[in-house]
């Protein structure tokens, strides 16, 4: 995997899987097929995607992040966002359908814990006329200790001959599900480390981009 600092634009051509390390607002050109982006996000950054070829794009972070992203084509975009604060942010994902035929998959999962308050905003738009579309949000916080959070799920659309459909949920671990790892001689502390594990790390990750939420899922587990 390539280590990349990236300018405040950046196109990608060729095919390949890229981690990239952003700190500053940034735009990034989707040209070719075949291309997996890591990102990981910090310093509260604005980050504008332009996606002509289909692709998938991964994003870590503790800070308050805006992600806009623009299809084009008849590409199509999986979007994974992993969020985890121990203090109030807002992550906020925009998806344009700029032509027919596009596609959007867009999920969002996040950890707030101690006095944390994650917001999720998501929002989807299909104009009119561009028809054959399909925009599909799904998003879920876990509350830990005194922590909130709030999803807003939003899907603007006016043209018929489409798919939109979103889903939503806050709160805390199934208790059950604890429950049921602890009848299996899981101890509790492990059972939650694997509900955390298995909530956060949605696909599998290349090792390097999986250490580094793993440090990040440390912290909460020595809160």
């Amino acid at each position: 995997m390539n280590n990349i600092l990236l300018d405040s634009t950046k196109s990608f051509s060729k095919e390949g899987t890229f981690k990239l390390e952003l700190d500053t607002d940034t735009t990034i050109n989707i040209e070719n097929d075949n291309i997996k982006l890591y990102l990981i996000t910090k310093n509260n950054i604005k980050i504008d995607f332009n996606i002509m070829n289909s692709t998938t794009i991964y994003n870590i972070t503790e800070e308050n992040i805006t992600v806009n992203i623009n299809i084009y084509n008849n590409a199509k975009i999986d979007f994974y966002l992993m969020s985890v604060t121990d203090k109030k942010i807002t992550d906020e994902v925009n998806v344009y359908h700029k032509n027919k035929d596009t596609i959007s998959n867009v999920t969002c999962h996040g950890i707030s814990y101690l006095k944390g308050d994650l917001k999720f905003s998501v929002n989807g738009y299909i104009k009119k006329g561009m028809i054959n579309c399909v925009c599909n949000q799904h998003s879920r916080i876990i509350n830990l200790d005194d922590a909130k959070s709030s999803i807003k799920p939003n899907l603007f659309i006016d043209e018929f001959d489409s798919v939109a459909n979103h889903s939503a949920y806050t709160g805390p671990f199934d208790n059950k599900l604890l429950f049921y790892l602890e009848t299996k001689g899981i101890s509790k502390k492990e059972a939650f480390n694997l509900l955390l594990n298995g909530f956060m790390k949605m696909v599998a990750l290349p090792k390097d981009y999986e250490s580094v939420l793993d440090n990040i899922l440390d912290k909460v587990m020595r809160r």
